[in-house]
């Protein structure tokens, strides 16, 4: 009779205790704020500026240039930060007298020629979980040029992701990735165009946050300048409890899959549902809740 009396008081307190830690478990889940991806380019010339970037505060991404003086020695510190590194593709721009990485991606290139030397940077920076283009306005405009590039990525690894910075209005890059089978998303928004202006950098950085309002997320691409780096490190603080900060790649995982963002609304629902039908499973002793989607 006292084993029975205590069973049912373990159980009357897992009940009671429910709510309250399934609020805590889907803590992440339920997190409604606006999405904002942030995307630092051309880092790996400079290593001072490369690590200052790296070191802004959240989850942003970090695109590098192949072949430069501390592109692996940058990866290798954002990696050991935990922050996402991608490769930073130079292709061929559309301005002739804009300087060019000497291993870019041009329409002088046959099939094979772009094939050799795109394997040869993919594998020049170390844990890459995607890749955008470096310049690229020429380049991104060609359909059949763009083909081989993409499948050519997705034979490397079919998990990378393509980020078209859109440096065109007229790129075809992102529906290119799209049908090799790779994810692909575009940017939004380039913080630091005339990065000299902080104002400037100003005005483009409420254009990403007032488009990740209207649209649930938003990327931007910004660069390591230092008025750039100092704007995002006084700035960034203090739009963190109304916006979310998300990698590229968890980005499109949550595009990808929208269900794993639900409201603790939807959570408390579910709590009140008729308990021989409850999704939620309680262990008394140890006080935890498994929650299993149907």
């Amino acid at each position: 009779m006292k084993k029975a009396k205590l069973r049912a008081i373990a159980r009357v307190r897992s009940v009671l205790f429910l709510p309250f830690l399934c609020l805590i478990s889907v803590a992440n889940a339920s997190d409604q704020r606006p999405i904002l991806s942030l995307v630092i380019d051309d880092l790996g010339y400079s290593l001072q500026r490369g690590q200052a970037a790296i070191e802004l505060e959240g989850d942003h991404t970090y695109a590098i240039i192949p072949n430069t003086t501390y592109g692996k020695k940058l990866a290798n510190f954002a990696n050991e930060m935990d922050k996402e590194v991608i490769l930073h593709l130079p292709l061929q721009s559309s301005r002739l007298l804009v300087a060019r990485e000497p291993n870019a991606l041009n329409e002088s290139m046959n099939e094979d020629q772009l094939e050799e030397t795109l394997q040869t940077m993919l594998t020049a920076i170390p844990n890459i979980k995607g890749i955008n283009n470096h310049m690229g306005s020429r380049l991104t405009e060609i359909d059949y040029f763009m083909r081989p590039i993409m499948d050519s990525i997705r034979s490397y690894n079919p998990e990378l992701y393509f980020l078209d910075s859109l440096t065109t209005p007229n790129s075809v890059a992102r529906q290119v990735a799209q049908n090799s089978g790779l994810n692909s998303i575009s940017r939004d928004v380039f913080l630091d165009n005339d990065y000299n202006n902080v104002e400037s950098i100003r005005l483009q950085f409420q254009i990403w946050l007032r488009r990740a309002e209207s649209h649930g997320s938003a990327i931007a691409i910004g660069h390591p300048h230092q008025a750039t780096v100092d704007f995002l490190n006084e700035n960034l603080p203090e739009i963190s409890k109304k916006f979310t900060f998300m990698s590229v790649s968890r980005l499109i995982d949550l595009i990808n899959h929208p269900e794993d963002r639900y409201s603790w609304w939807e959570e408390l629902t579910l709590l009140n549902r008729d308990q021989s039908t409850s999704r939620f499973s309680a262990t008394a002793s140890s006080e935890t809740v498994e929650i299993t989607q149907p």
